[in-house]
């Protein structure tokens, strides 16, 4: 035991301690924001860091790494790794980078724990319905026949050391639509904490990662939009407020092609080749936006009372499902963690949510 006046040395020193905290002024943090297009898709970035230098330095860093991902990830970019595996599927292995070699790991992943509801060599698949309904019909039996021959996640070969791919049938492609997005979010995230950023949110294109919490506020609030009004940017079907966890939507109530007087999702199930049908909204809630993003689809695919299975075998994942019941209305599912993150209800406004 320490002696008394020692006891008391130490005392004093620790309420010294915590009354020279208490006072000390709080850092002031300066917000910059930055916003480019990589991928195809708008991609902003918030910071708050020390000064508006180490912010701008952060965000250049950031969207660098992003830049050297998509050159390795991006299918529209001719010169890619997956451009190219592309070109080569049913031939020769292809080099690849590493960060394609650690997103076709995480999709493959992805594909096996969801049954094949979500599969990134969906691509001829995609292709030939893009093809079709441009043209206001849909797929043959045989044109789908066809294209679902060259979908399979176990058709994916990578050497052991990740150095190189392979695409076992001619004609398989690669999409990474489902995916892609939130792989780079997750890149921007991890640069910026190596600049010394702790609070930040990044977007593309609706997937966010929402890390620490702006100053003087509990965490980021996120707009999940209203299905019904999809042309009305300020209106919410929820609000959440989150920090330190990704949060992706997908949906099928902007992008859709209506033929014959049906409607048809751009969402596509790849153990079927159909579009799914009756759903309008999957919001996930997880630790990384790559998962986020995933998940996200592979519930689309899964339905409503699956989705909501899914989510709830899964630590740190909640999902928000909004679907068509008979009569077009509108129905909701949640996993049972999902409420803690919902700041309002229904038919809030898009006024004061955060703006990445």
């Amino acid at each position: 035991m320490l002696p008394s006046h020692r006891m008391a040395a130490v005392l004093v020193g620790l309420l010294a301690c915590a009354t020279a905290c208490r006072d000390a002024p709080t850092p002031t943090l300066v917000r910059v924001r930055e916003i480019r297009r990589p991928m195809g898709t708008y991609m902003a970035i918030t910071v708050y860091a020390p000064d508006e230098a180490a912010g701008t330095r952060a965000l250049a860093a950031a969207f660098a790494r992003v830049e050297q991902v998509e050159a390795a990830i991006s299918t529209w970019r001719r010169t890619s790794d997956a451009s190219r595996l592309n070109r080569e599927a049913g031939g020769q292995p292809v080099p690849i980078a590493p960060e394609l070699a650690a997103l076709l790991k995480r999709a493959a992943a992805v594909s096996a724990e969801t049954d094949g509801a979500f599969d990134v060599t969906i691509g001829a698949l995609v292709r030939l319905c893009r093809r079709t309904w441009r043209r206001r019909r849909v797929p043959t039996p045989e044109e789908l026949s066809e294209a679902m021959a060259r979908v399979g996640h176990r058709h994916v070969e990578l050497s052991p050391d990740g150095k190189q791919a392979r695409l076992a049938k001619a004609g398989m492609r690669l999409d990474f639509g489902a995916i892609g997005k939130g792989y780079i979010v997750d890149q921007a995230v991890g640069s910026l904490r190596r600049s010394g950023i702790q609070i930040a949110l990044v977007d593309a294109g609706g997937d966010i990662y929402a890390m620490g919490a702006p100053p003087e506020r509990a965490g980021w609030t996120i707009g999940v939009r209203d299905p019904d009004r999809p042309t009305e940017m300020q209106i919410l079907k929820h609000r959440l407020l989150v920090r330190d966890c990704a949060v992706a939507t997908s949906g099928d109530y902007e992008q859709f092609v209506v033929i014959d007087g049906h409607r048809y999702s751009h969402i596509v199930d790849p153990r079927t080749g159909q579009p799914v049908e009756h759903m309008s909204s999957v919001t996930v809630v997880a630790p990384d936006a790559t998962t986020a993003d995933a998940y996200a689809t592979a519930c689309s695919v899964l339905g409503p009372q699956a989705a909501v299975a899914f989510a709830e075998e899964r630590k740190g994942v909640e999902a928000l499902v909004l679907h068509r019941r008979d009569g077009d209305a509108l129905a909701r599912a949640r996993s049972s963690g999902f409420d803690r993150f919902v700041l309002t209800e229904p038919a809030a406004t898009g006024s004061d949510r955060d703006k990445p």
